[in-house]
């Protein structure tokens, strides 16, 4: 009797826990890149749409691609071209191209006011 109890107890925590899990991961949310130039927002561009954008900053031009729901740098003014060198992304550390004072930030829209630690 005390082993069936278990079984059951175990059983049902593991359905809550899966229901859980589909309900807060089970769509993708829709996510944005934030180009700034200089400090300021010159471009927010929608990563589930593909095309090409051109960003003209202080310091020359950077060429954005977004394909695939990622956003890489194609082309660049800035004599390292370093930024190019950056893989596609749609999450994590902002693509940088300093000469240019060029950031591509990435945002996702949540419905949480904060997160406690």
């Amino acid at each position: 009797m005390k082993t069936r109890f278990w079984i059951l107890l175990f059983l049902a925590i593991a359905v809550v826990c899966s229901g859980l899990s589909i309900w807060l991961l089970g769509g993708k949310a829709e996510t944005t890149a934030e180009v700034y130039s200089d400090g300021a927002l010159v471009q927010t561009i929608d990563l589930a749409v593909d095309g090409e954008y051109r960003i003209e900053s202080g310091g020359g031009w950077n060429i954005l691609t977004v394909s695939g729901g990622k956003i890489a740098v194609t082309s660049a003014s800035c004599p390292t071209q370093d930024c190019m060198h950056h893989a596609a992304a749609d999450h994590g550390a902002p693509i940088v191209c300093l000469p240019n004072r060029l950031v591509v930030q990435f945002s996702t829209p949540s419905e949480l006011d904060a997160l406690l630690a």
